[in-house]
Order: C-alpha cells, then sequence, then structure tokens
C-alpha cells in the first residue's frame, strides 16, 4: 500500500475527486471499527468466557474443565461421558497473523504468550505504515486545496469586475432612455411646488394622459420605472463603494452619472407628488369635475397611473397610507369645524341677530312690526313680540343646523369617496410586470400608528390578537372610517363636557339635522359602493361586465376583485359613479360613463321637489335626495352606519369617553329630549294636606293634574315627535322610534305618579250600601281614569297630528310610514295606562257592581216563579232595570267611553251568566215559570243592549267575550222547552244521548245543563246548593266570577253534582221516601252525561 502511495504523482492528487475519496475511506474505516467495537462489547456481554478463556491459557488455566467439573458436582458426583474435554486445554486452534488457514497444534503457555507478542509486533508495523500514508494524503490535499482557493479567489474577482461592469452598461442604459423619454426635467425641477400646481392646473385638467408640468403620465411611468432600476443600482455596494469594491469605494463614471440620476429621481417623485395633490388637495377639486372623473376630481385611471409610478419608485405603501391619512385629516378638519365650541356659538348668535332682524323689520308674520293693530298697547306688542321672535328663532336655528350638517357631510362624504376611489384602484389594479396586485402590497406594509385605534378594533373583530386586519373587505375603507368614527366620538363628547357641559344642550340640538344629512350621505356612499362592482355592471355600458372588464373571479386582490384587463393596466379603471349626479351638473351625466343621463341613485332614491334655492347652487347642491324604505334598509344593516351611529361594538373607542360616531351625541339628545317631556311632572300630583280646627292632618286625597297640565304634556309630545320631521324639526323620519321611547318613558313616570294618586279605597269602599251611588274615593278615582283617559287619547292622536294633519291632503307615503311606526312604538305607552286604570279603579269597581247586580238577581229565589205569584210581573222590570240604570247614570256616564265600554261589558258578561245559573237552580220549574224566565230573559237581553249602549262600547252584546255569554242566553230559552222525559220506558243512557244532540248543548255551560236537570229529578236528589249548605247567591258566586270568568266553576260544579247523585242513591237504596214527583231517571242521566260534557268544554 505505501508503494502505491509514494508512486503517485502530484497532479493525479491535485484532482477534484481525491478529497472525495479519501473522505469515503475514512469513513469506511469508521464504520469498520464501530462495528467491531460493537460486536466486541455484544461477545463480552454474552460469552465472557471467549473473551478471558485465552488470555487464561496462557497462564496454564482451561476454561472448559473447570466448567465440566462444575457441571460434575451440580449433577452429583455423576461421571460425565465427555470428560476427554477437560484434558484439552492444550489443544488450540491457531490462527496465523497474516490471516493464513487455521492449523491444529498443541500449545503450551510460553508458546501461546510468544504468538500473541508476534501479532502485537505486526499490528504496530501496520499501523505505523498507514499513519505514514494518511500523512502523505493530507498533505497533497491541502497543497490542492490551497490551489484551488486561489483560482476560486481570481474567478471570484473577475465575476464581480464583471457584474459591476454590466451594472454601470444598465445605468448608463436607463440613464440615456430617460433623458431621450421627452421629459424636460429641468423644467420640472424649476417648476412651482406640486400643491400650488394642482390648484392651477385642476380647472384646466381634460385628459387622463395629460399630467402636471405637461407631463405625458405615459412617459411618467417608463421614466419611474427606469428610475427605480438606477437607484437600485447606485445603491448597490459595487457601485457605491464597499468590501469588494474599486480603490477608495469610488468608480468615476458612476459618480459623473450620480447627480444626472438624482436630479430625474427628484423630478419624477416631483411630478409623481403633483398627481398624488390633485387627489389629496381638497383645494385642487374646486375646478375639477364632469367626464368621467370621480368625486374627489380625479379619474380612476389617472390615479392608477399615479399608484403606477409609486410602485415603481417602491413607495407605493407610503404614498397609499399618505392619500388615506390626508383624506382623514380633512374629514377630521370638516369635523373639528363643526364640533367645536366657538361654532356652536357663533351658529347661535347668527340665527338669534337673524331672527331679530326679521321680527324688528316686520319681515316676520305675526309681529307686531309687521302690520299689527294700531290700537294694541305697548305691552301686548311686546308679547306678541316676543312670541314672533321665538318662532323667527326656532325656524333659523333649524335652517342654520341644517346648513351646518350638510356643509359636514359633504366634507365627509367627499373624503370617504376619495378613499374609496383609492379603495377600489389597489384592488383593481396590478403590476403590468410582477402581476403583484397593489392591494397585496399595501396589506403587507405595517399599518401607520395614526390607524392604530382602528386596526385594533379590526382585531377584536376578528376575534384575537394574532388575527390580520387586511383579512377584512375592503381593509382601507373600513380603518378610514372607523378611526374618522372613533376621533368624532371622541371629539363630540370633549364638546359635550365642555366648560362643566354647559353647551351639551345646544350641542345636542345638532343631532335631528346632522342625522338627516348622515342618512343623505350614507345614501350616496352606498350608492357609489355599488357603482363599480361586479353586481351593479357598471362599466361604461350600463350593461353587464364581462370577465375582462372586472378580470376573473381568481384574480388577485385583496378583498376578492381582480385585476382589469389582461396586463393590469390602468386603463380598465375608469368606472362611473353615483356622485355624478350628486356633485355634477345634468350635462355631465351624459358623459359619465353610465349610459345616458340615469344616474346611479335612480333605483335607490326619490328626488322630491325643492325650493329654487336649493336647486341651483345652494348650500345643499342639486335637488335633495331622499331615500326610500329600501335605501334605509340597506344603510341601516351596513357596518358604516352602525359605525357611524356607534351602535356596533367594532367602533368603541379606547378612550373612557364610550362609543364613537354620533353615539354621545345621540345620546345627549335623547337625554335632553327626556328632560323636556318629563319636566311638567315635577309639579302635578302633589300631596294634598289639610288639617281640622284643632291643626291635626286629615287625610284627603292627592290633587290631579288639571286639563292645562295635560295639554301642556300633548304639546311637549307632539314637539319633540315633530323633531323626526323634516320639515318641521329638520331631523328624519326615522328618529319616530327613538322619540317615541321617550314618550314612553314619560308615560311610565306619569302612571308611577299616578299609582300613588289612587285611593286604595277597594270594592268596599267604591259603593254606599244603602243605594249604591258612588262613594268620595270613587269619585276620586273616576276623575284619574279621565286624566289617564285625555293622555291615552293625546298619544292616540299625536302621530296623526303631527306627521299628516298639518301636510294634508298632500301628504306623502313617508309621512304614513311615520305615523304608522310610531303608533306602533307608542303600544306600550297605552298598555301601561290601560294596566294601571284596570288594576287599580276598573277591576274594584266592576267586581262592586256585579256584587250589588248578584244580590238583585239572587232575589228570584224568594218565590218570584211560584205558580202562585204569576201575577206580580216581570222579574227584570221590578228588581234590574233600575239597577242598570243607576250603573249606568251614576258610573258609566263618568267615565271615559274607552274605559266605560270595558265595565259595562264585564257587567254584561256577568249578568247573563248569573241569571242563568240563578235560573237553572229554581226547584220546582213548571211550564209557567218557564214561561216567564224566558220573558225575563228578553228583558234582560234588551236591558243589556241599552247598558252596553249607555257605556260607549263599540261591541254589540253579541260580540263580547267571542259571543259566548250572548250565544248561552239564547241556547237557554231552548233549553227550558226541552221535553226528553216525557216517554218514561226511555232508558236514561239514551236520554243522555238525545241530550248531546241538541243543538243548544254546545252553547250552554255543563253546570247550567246539571241544575236544569236536577230540577227534573225526585226531592231525595237535593239541589247544588243544598248539599253545600250554602245560599243561591253564595254557590252561583263559585260558578261565575266578578269579572264574568266562568271556566274555573266548572269542574267543582260537577264534582257537586256528582255528590249529590251518589246521596241519591244511598237514599233510593234504604228504600227512601221516594214519593213526591219527580224523575228517577235524572241522577244515572247526569252520570252519563256530566264526563262527556266537560270534555266538550274542554275542547
Amino acid at each position: 500500500g505505501s508503494g502505491s502511495s509514494g508512486g503517485m504523482t502530484d497532479e493525479s492528487w491535485s484532482g477534484g475527486g481525491v478529497q472525495k475519496r479519501a473522505t469515503e475511506a475514512l469513513a469506511e474505516v469508521d464504520r469498520k471499527l464501530a462495528l467491531v467495537e460493537s460486536l466486541a462489547d455484544r461477545i463480552a456481554r454474552e460469552r465472557p468466557e471467549e473473551v478471558a478463556g485465552p488470555l487464561l491459557r496462557m497462564h496454564g488455566y482451561d476454561v472448559r474443565s473447570l466448567l465440566a467439573s462444575e457441571e460434575k458436582k451440580e449433577e452429583g458426583g455423576i461421571s460425565g461421558e465427555d470428560g476427554g474435554g477437560g484434558g484439552g486445554g492444550d489443544n488450540a486452534t491457531a490462527t496465523t497473523g497474516d490471516g493464513a488457514a487455521p492449523t491444529t497444534t498443541t500449545a503450551t503457555p510460553g508458546s501461546s504468550l510468544t504468538t500473541t507478542l508476534d501479532r502485537i509486533e505486526r499490528l504496530e508495523r501496520q499501523s505505523d505504515v498507514l499513519v505514514s500514508i494518511s500523512n502523505r494524503v493530507e498533505s497533497t490535499l491541502q497543497r490542492g486545496l490551497r490551489r484551488m482557493d486561489g483560482a476560486t479567489s481570481r474567478l471570484e474577482r473577475v465575476l464581480d469586475v464583471s457584474s459591476t461592469l454590466k451594472s454601470i452598461l444598465r445605468l448608463k442604459f436607463e440613464s440615456r432612455k430617460v433623458q431621450s423619454s421627452g421629459l424636460d426635467f429641468d423644467a420640472i425641477l424649476s417648476g412651482p411646488d406640486p400643491s400650488i400646481l394642482a390648484q392651477q392646473t385642476a380647472a384646466s385638467r381634460s385628459s387622463s394622459t395629460s399630467g402636471p408640468y405637461g407631463v405625458d403620465l405615459r412617459d411618467l411611468t417608463r421614466a419611474a420605472s427606469s428610475v427605480a432600476i438606477m437607484e437600485g443600482l447606485l445603491s448597490s455596494p459595487a457601485l457605491c463603494g464597499g468590501p469588494n469594491g474599486t480603490a477608495g469605494g469610488r468608480i468615476d463614471v458612476v459618480e459623473q452619472m450620480r447627480p444626472d440620476v438624482e436630479a430625474v429621481s427628484a423630478a419624477v417623485r416631483k411630478v409623481a407628488a403633483a398627481l398624488l395633490a390633485e387627489y389629496t388637495d381638497p383645494k385642487a377639486q374646486a375646478g375639477s369635475g364632469g367626464g368621467d372623473a370621480a368625486p374627489s376630481g380625479i379619474s380612476p385611471s389617472r390615479l392608477g397611473a399615479t399608484l403606477q409610478v409609486y410602485y415603481h419608485l417602491g413607495e407605493l405603501p407610503e404614498a397609499a397610507w399618505g392619500a388615506v391619512g390626508a383624506a382623514l385629516t380633512q374629514a377630521e378638519r370638516v369635523t373639528g369645524r363643526l364640533f367645536n365650541p366657538s361654532a356652536v356659538q357663533r351658529l347661535i348668535e347668527a340665527a338669534t341677530a337673524e331672527a331679530r332682524e326679521a321680527v324688528e323689520t316686520g319681515r316676520e308674520a305675526g309681529s307686531a312690526s309687521a302690520g299689527g293693530d294700531p290700537t294694541m298697547d305697548k305691552r301686548q306688542r311686546k308679547k306678541q313680540n316676543e312670541a314672533a321672535l321665538a318662532r323667527a328663532l326656532k325656524r333659523k336655528l333649524r335652517e342654520k343646523r341644517a346648513e351646518a350638517s350638510k356643509v359636514w357631510s359633504a366634507g365627509i362624504s367627499d373624503a370617504a369617496l376619495r378613499v374609496w376611489t383609492l379603495q377600489r384602484v389597489l384592488s383593481r389594479k396590478s403590476d403590468p410586470s410582477s402581476r403583484q396586485n397593489f392591494m397585496d402590497v399595501v396589506s403587507a406594509s405595517p399599518i401607520p400608528e395614526k390607524f392604530e385605534k382602528a386596526e385594533r378594533v379590526l382585531v377584536d373583530t376578528l376575534g384575537g390578537n394574532n388575527s390580520n386586519p387586511a383579512k377584512v373587505k375592503n381593509f382601507v375603507f373600513t380603518l378610514f372610517w372607523n378611526q374618522l368614527c372613533i376621533s368624532m366620538g371622541e371629539r363630540v363628547d370633549k364638546l359635550l363636557k365642555y366648560n362643566g357641559g354647559s353647551m351639551a344642550a345646544d350641542t345636542a340640538a345638532l343631532y335631528p339635522a346632522l342625522r338627516s344629512a348622515a342618512i343623505d350621505m350614507m345614501g350616496t356612499l352606498q350608492d357609489a359602493f355599488m357603482v363599480g362592482s361586479p353586481s351593479s355592471g357598471a362599466g361604461g355600458t350600463g350593461t353587464a361586465p364581462t370577465d375582462d372588464a372586472i378580470g376573473g373571479a381568481g384574480s388577485g386582490g385583496s378583498d376578492g376583485i381582480g385585476s382589469v384587463g389582461i396586463m393590469g393596466g390602468s386603463a380598465g379603471l375608469d368606472f362611473g359613479w353615483a356622485g355624478s349626479s350628486v356633485f355634477g351638473d345634468a350635462d355631465d351625466m351624459n358623459d359619465s360613463g353610465f349610459g345616458g343621463s340615469t344616474g346611479a341613485d335612480v333605483w335607490t332614491r326619490v328626488d322630491e321637489p325643492t325650493s329654487m334655492e336649493s336647486s341651483h347652487g345652494g348650500i345643499g347642491g342639486p335637488s335633495m335626495a331622499r331615500p326610500t324604505s329600501a335605501a334605509l334598509a340597506g344603510i341601516f344593516s351596513s357596518s358604516e352606519w352602525a359605525a357611524l351611529q356607534g351602535s356596533s361594538t367594532n367602533v368603541r373607542s379606547s378612550a373612557s369617553s364610550g362609543a364613537g360616531g354620533l353615539r354621545p351625541l345621540q345620546r345627549a339628545f335623547l337625554e335632553a329630549s327626556s328632560e323636556r317631556l318629563c319636566a311638567p311632572l315635577r309639579f302635578m300630583f302633589p300631596e294634598a294636606v289639610a288639617v281640622d280646627e284643632d291643626g291635626t292632618a286629615i287625610d284627603v286625597l292627592p290633587h290631579l293634574p288639571s286639563r292645562y297640565d295635560l295639554a301642556k304634556i300633548d304639546a311637549g309630545i307632539r314637539e319633540e315627535l315633530s323633531l323626526a320631521d323634516p320639515r318641521e324639526g329638520g331631523g328624519e323620519l326615522t328618529m319616530v322610534t327613538m322619540i317615541s321611547d321617550n314618550v314612553v318613558d314619560l308615560v311610565e313616570r306619569f302612571c308611577s305618579s299616578a299609582r300613588g294618586a289612587v285611593s286604595d279605597a277597594g270594592e268596599g269602599g267604591y259603593l254606599h250600601e244603602d243605594d249604591g251611588t258612588a262613594t268620595e274615593a270613587l269619585l276620586h278615582d273616576m276623575k284619574l281614569c279621565n286624566v289617564m283617559g285625555t293622555l291615552a287619547t293625546s298619544l292616540r292622536n299625536a302621530p296623526e297630528n303631527t306627521f299628516i294633519a298639518p301636510y294634508r291632503p298632500a301628504h306623502s307615503q313617508q309621512h304614513e310610514d311615520a305615523a304608522n311606526l310610531c303608533k306602533m312604538s307608542l303600544r306600550p305607552a297605552l298598555h301601561e295606562i290601560d294596566s294601571l286604570v284596570k288594576t287599580t279603579v276598573l277591576t274594584p269597581l266592576y267586581r262592586a257592581l256585579n256584587k250589588r247586580v248578584s244580590g238583585a238577581i239572587a232575589t228570584m229565589h224568594q218565590g218570584t216563579y211560584l205558580e202562585e205569584r204569576m201575577d206580580d210581573g216581570a222579574f227584570i222590570q221590578h228588581h234590574l232595570s233600575q239597577v242598570f240604570d243607576n250603573i249606568a247614570s251614576n258610573h258609566l256616564s263618568k267615565l271615559p267611553s274607552e274605559y266605560s265600554g270595558m265595565v259595562a261589558s264585564t257587567i254584561a258578561t256577568y249578568s247573563i251568566y248569573s241569571f242563568v245559573s240563578n235560573a237553572s237552580l229554581i226547584r220546582p220549574l213548571g211550564e209557567n215559570a218557564r214561561l216567564k224566565v224566558t220573558q225575563d230573559l228578553a228583558d234582560l237581553e234588551l236591558c243589556l243592549e241599552q247598558l252596553v249602549v249607555k257605556g260607549g262600547s263599540t261591541t254589540s252584546l253579541g260580540q263580547m267575550v267571542g259571543g259566548r255569554p250572548y250565544a248561552e242566553l239564547r241556547a237557554t230559552r231552548n233549553m227550558l222547552f226541552w221535553n226528553g222525559l216525557e216517554n218514561d220506558a226511555t232508558p236514561a243512557t239514551d236520554i243522555a244521548k238525545a241530550v248531546l244532540r241538541e243543538a243548544w248543548v254546545k252553547d250552554v255551560r255543563p253546570s247550567t245543563v246539571f241544575h236544569f236537570l236536577v230540577s227534573f229529578a225526585p226531592p231525595l236528589l237535593s239541589s247544588p246548593h243544598h248539599s253545600k249548605r250554602m245560599a243561591v247567591e253564595e254557590y252561583v258566586n263559585t260558578l261565575v266570577k266578578y269579572d264574568g270568568s266562568v271556566d274555573d266553576g266548572e269542574a267543582s260544579a260537577w264534582m257537586t253534582t256528582l255528590a249529590c247523585c251518589d246521596n241519591y242513591h244511598q237514599r233510593a237504596s234504604v228504600g227512601g221516601n221516594v214519593g213526591g214527583g219527580g224523575d228517577s231517571r235524572v241522577a244515572a242521566i247526569l252520570e252519563s252525561l256530566g264526563p262527556e260534557l266537560l270534555r266538550r268544554r274542554r275542547l
């Protein structure tokens, strides 16, 4: 091996594969050594005698003979037949060190040791040879490695120089391309400031390809691409100096070109800044408009070209966030001009001055200066002028607030539409070369600190700190809108707390006008959101766009909208805008790329006629458009409206001020409205105090509100509701619900105070025992019912008097919808009033009246229907007619019609049920008695009809309680002449079935049928009231409650009847006296009939 190694030449060892083969050989040796070591360890563990045996034989010991002798001892002295191996320790198999075939020799301890030493010496010599070979291989490899390092270093230097030359050549090429682009960079650098230039050229801008400084946007885009390449080259270490650069780190050619490149870069950025200033500077929008321009004053294709320039310059995220920040600054500035103490104070002062001037000059109708009565004294003239001044001031304040709100909404709308344009362009635009969507580039960049609160809101909305806000649809616009609403809420809350809340009332009064303006603004924004989206069909033709117009469904874009065009250019970004009909002229709509003069808001907004001033310029711009119900539903369900109103958790401010948007202002407005509504309650229901001659306090009933107090409450309710009327209060009709909630709160407080003014005399203290006339407590509570009835009438008439009556007969559908919405919102207040009156006054009253009626009806059991007293006259005319007349004249006439009708209905229902139950208990009931009861039923019907009419009820006797009492009254007449017991041979079961087939049985209560059948029974079958040892009146009251309910007593009546039948069977079984008439089948009939009647009653 050593000879072959020495014969190798240096050239063969310097090859690239020598080092690899040496590494593989060493690795093979390591693997074999590891294998040998593992085998040795295994043998040492499993068969240690094989390892230690040779060494022991060298010293004269034989392991095998020792093991055999031990086995013999264990076997108990039994000799083994294989003992010849015991002396075989000297017979060993020797293996030569050089790997020769083994030979069997007779070894001695001395010869074995000698052989082992020889083997050790041979191994030492072989190891020396291997060490020398490895040293020579290592030195050869090191020399080859040094030569390869040197060659590689020289090659790297050559490549670096080549790369530097290529960079210089590319730099010269790009520089020549920029210089030959036709752009006058010297003129650009010497031109005015970009913001000033944007304002100067805004009015003359006519082409989407013509930029500021006379630059063609296509040339600017190509120049920006070249500038980006040159800046990248100049910033590389090879050209700017570094470890691998030339001596001194300077390249003369590059340094000569650097000033020109920097000048070109500055010029391109200046033009790009001027283009962006056209979009971000509100002053640059003054002379723009028309054509395909967006409401922000710059067309989408022009904005796309501007963003393409910034993309080439590597500054797209900074430019996009800068534009959004500028729009946010503008919106906050507009908000700040409205929500500050000076602005609110100036608004009030201007309105006051104009109102006073109108009164003094006589231009205000109703003032003394406008041609009043010359004979009027000074005090009357002053009073008339004060009233006219109040009316004029109210109107002027409404106009000023509406004007300020429109200015605010116009500023917010302009900023929002600019951000939405940017959002749409970023989503649709992508770089033609890299095919990278611009929105992806902006989303990958960090969000500025200015939008920190809005970012936190989005993170909380997505549900975790690890959420990515960029996943939200319309990510950029959502951040802008939420941040605007958060800052708006903080500013409004700060204004409300200014100087200890001294301006809270004046600030809260802005809310109706601001809400109306905000809804109009949201309608404009919603139209803009729909235009340009795949579902709107905006693309210049009014038809559904194709895939080429909006990009494929799988194209890039953070909100799922593909880039326009196959190359992702800016030409396809010119989509129409709904704002054209709002911000532009009528002629501009023909060129808006929206299919003629039809605006995008045709399907969602309804134009209403306005004054000529608002239709031609003015602060309101063109004719105001009111959203329809469908459009309002879309607005109120949008996340933008939720953020603006602060009604969503995703607009919570981190500050302690609470919700963002207009929520603080809405809360302050509702609090002020509630205070105005509830102010009269402080002087109502005062505690009455009276003393006797000795100065001792006497219990007197509380004072009740007067008609003047109720009229004041009614006027306050209508005045607050009118704030939702655009013409009367300057608000918006959808405010009806929130104002109605305040009215409901007012009524609840009023009812709470009225509950304390009730006499609490109860049914026992309402009527005098002798004549049944009303006591002082009842008269007081009746007056309270009139007060509550007047308030309820005012609430029922308030919606129509507020929203329809002032405009009749020219009221619109919107006013009817507002009135209906107000009625539904005021239902809880009416329910509260009815509940109070019913529980505290009406229930004790009709219970007391029904108790008196019950006593009068019960006198029929004092022999009225005996055969010998048939000539006494009609029972109803003698006993009940006068009672009903007294109730109508003394009680029902003093109650409001809605309450007297309830009392009359309850009394009529109770009277029918009670009379029928009492009549069915009459025993005996002969033919003449039946005729007289039938006549009394007719008289009762006539008296109750008159009572219901006198009570003012709008329902007839047959319509009360579903018609069931009247149906039983009519069916009882047929029941009285039932003759199913004439045939004595008919079994009881057949008679029971025949009763169930009668037409009248479905309308009569089971207890009435039971009692009527008992009248045919023998004397041994006791009547139910006799069985229970109760008076007839008391027993009937267990069946019919004083409130007219009857269902609770039917089951008990059946149990009583069944007990009577059981007693009858017991008496009859012991041979009791069965004489005295009567039909013995009645008990069996009742037992068969009862369960079925109760079952039908439950159904």
